[in-house]
This record gives C-alpha cells, structure tokens and sequence, in this order.
C-alpha cells in the first residue's frame, strides 16, 4: 500500500517478517524520508534527492554513486569526489553499508559521510536501524559524529540516554556540539556528575557553555583537573572575571592555564600586563604566550622586546614576530647595538622586511 503525505513524499508500507511479540518501538519524529520500524511495519519513503548536477559529466557519478551494481571500493573513491552532490548521493546507495563475511557491518563510509552530512545520516536505514531502534557498537563511530554535528535536539538527547551512560565518547561529542542544551551542558561539565577529563574539557571549549558553567570549570575549588581549567582559559566566551583569576599565578598554579590566558583574545589589557611582567609572571612560556597576542598593550610589548626587561630571546622574538609590534620596537631588535641575539635580530629584520613590500 502506498500513501502520500502534505509535503509531497511518496511512502509504502509493506509487512515485515514478524518474530517474537518485541516490544514496540516508538517511531522518532526526526526520521523523515528514510526506514523506522514500528508495530511489525516497515517505511520506506521512496522520493528520491533531488541532485542540481551541473553537467553530463556530473550526473553519470551521481548515478554511479546510487548504483546498487557500483563496487564498495568505488564508492570509497567517490566519497572522496570534490563535488559535494557526488559525495550526497552516496547515501542513496543500498550497498553503503555492507554486511562483511565475518558478519559485521562496515560503516567506514557511513562515518566519513556523517562529518559531512549529519542530518541526512541520522535519517539513514542503517543508521536508524542500528543506531537507535536496536543500537549495535558497530555504529559507535558513526554515533560520535552524529552526535557532535547533529542541530537537532531531540536527536542528541536521545542518543546520550542511549549511548551515553556506557560511552564516553558519545559524551564527549555531545559536550562538545554547540547545540547541545545548557542544562545537558551542565551535567557533563561538573567533576560530581561526570568523572571523564575529557568529556568536562570539551564542556570547556564548547562556544555555547553558558558563563556560570565557565566560571565554574575554572574554579580550582569545582574544577581540580587544569587540563580542563586550560581549556577554559583559552574559550573566548569566559567572563573576564575567570580570565584574571586563571591568569594570576597566586590563584592558578599550573602555567599551562595562565599561557592560555595570555593566547585569548578576551583577556584584558591589565591582565595581560600581569603575565607579561618578570616580577609577577615567572614562566618565560607564559610571558612568550603575551609577547604573542596582536592584542598586548604596545608598552607591554615595548618592555617584553627590550633584552633590559626581558632576559629570555624567545620572548624577545616573539615580539618581533607580532604584527602589533611597533616600528621602532623593531628597529631596536634589529640591531646589534641593542640586540645581542642573533635569532631576534633576523626575526626583527625580516618583520621590517616584510612591512615595507607591503
């Protein structure tokens, strides 16, 4: 029987080979176009994508991608076609994901397809099938990217209640999905409810973690890994507040968190000037990390490139090397007068070099 719902699909329903009395499944709304099963029936939808190919050329590999006759290994090579509708059609194809002879499936081509193109695999036979009406670890990797990539709510709530509590990976790739709600944000990024570093450090780099949650995974007191806390110090999105505490060694004792204060491009002018000062910051990485930034006060940088406030030539040359740097600050460290290095000298050299055929 076929039937044609208000957008135009075509649908058929035919009966599938019924077997013990399961539990019935409930069909998920996001599941459009593609294969759900529910109450012993299977849905196929049958309209086709529609493909924009631009020539002959272009429409005999779209065809060729959707070729149930077209060999694995070839699809392999069309994956990697330039066009993306070549790349598309690819999920039309029956044989995409293979059964192997030791009886496995082979998502290796589901998976590189779900970085591309995440919604239309969570809709895919294999994916649906394997992944959320009866989940199989086969399909884990393609669970990940899904899950990391998907816009659709629903869909990542579902797949970290079914996933999620024997997989960290799957946590992960939710903490790290922009779309993942704040309050599932929450949960992953607090050290009580979620033991996994990593999964809590994706939370950290995530650009929607709400600020509260910020300042909390940059609190040593809520926070006690800095693998986690460095990670907040380099989010653009922290509250400035949390910056100077990350970027002050008397409140943040590991100097990987405070380099990473001195990278953002958030970090305020004051703090800055605290990381770029021997007297209070006494890691020269950190220092370089200041000498690095476009954004550090030209007197910050005018005292990190003199070799009298500035004992290290890595700090030194990387002030060359900042196109912030001022001209005469160059100047300076071009020349061997005021420079005993001969690495800074050069750096200088070619910085002024550079400016001037520009």
């Amino acid at each position: 029987m076929e039937f044609v719902d208000e957008t135009g699909a075509r649908y058929q329903i035919t009966e599938a080979v019924e077997a013990s009395a399961p539990a019935k499944k409930p069909v998920w709304p996001w599941v459009v176009g593609g294969l759900a099963v529910a109450g012993g029936l299977v849905w196929m939808a049958s309209s086709p994508r529609k493909a924009n190919p631009v020539s002959p050329e272009l429409k005999a590999l779209i065809k060729k991608a959707k070729d149930p006759k077209t060999s694995f290994k070839q699809l392999g090579k069309l994956q990697k076609h330039s066009e993306v509708e070549v790349r598309r059609a690819l999920l039309d194809n029956p044989n995409l994901v293979p059964t192997q002879d030791d009886g496995t499936l082979d998502t290796s081509l589901l998976q590189q397809l779900a970085k591309e193109f995440p919604e239309e695999v969570a809709v895919h036979p294999a994916f649906v099938l394997h992944a959320l009406v009866e989940p199989d670890d086969e399909m884990k990797g393609v669970v990940v990217h899904v899950a990391q990539r998907t816009k659709e709510v629903g869909l990542i709530e579902t797949l970290l209640r079914s996933w999620g509590p024997d997989d960290w990976y799957v946590r992960e790739a939710v903490a790290r999905n922009p779309t993942t709600p704040p309050d599932v944000l929450r949960s992953l990024g607090n050290e009580e409810t979620e033991s996994r570093v990593w999964v809590r450090k994706a939370v950290a780099e995530n650009p929607s973690t709400p600020e509260d949650l910020l300042r909390s995974l940059g609190n040593e007191a809520t926070e006690s890994m800095g693998t986690v806390r460095q990670a907040v110090a380099r989010n653009p999105n922290t509250p400035v507040d949390t910056l100077r505490s990350l970027g002050n060694e008397a409140t943040e004792p590991h100097w990987r968190v405070r380099q990473a204060v001195a990278k953002n491009p958030s970090t305020p002018e004051d703090t800055l000037r605290t990381l770029g000062n021997e007297a209070t910051e006494s890691v020269w990485e950190v220092r370089q990390a200041v000498a690095e930034n476009p954004n550090t006060p030209l007197d910050v940088l005018r005292l990190l490139g003199n070799e009298a406030t500035e004992s290290e030539w890595n700090v030194r040359e990387a002030v060359a090397q900042n196109p912030s740097t001022p001209p005469d600050v160059l100047r300076a460290l071009g020349n061997e007068e005021t420079e005993d290095d001969w690495v800074v000298r050069r750096s200088a050299q070619e910085a002024l070099a550079k400016r001037s055929l520009s």
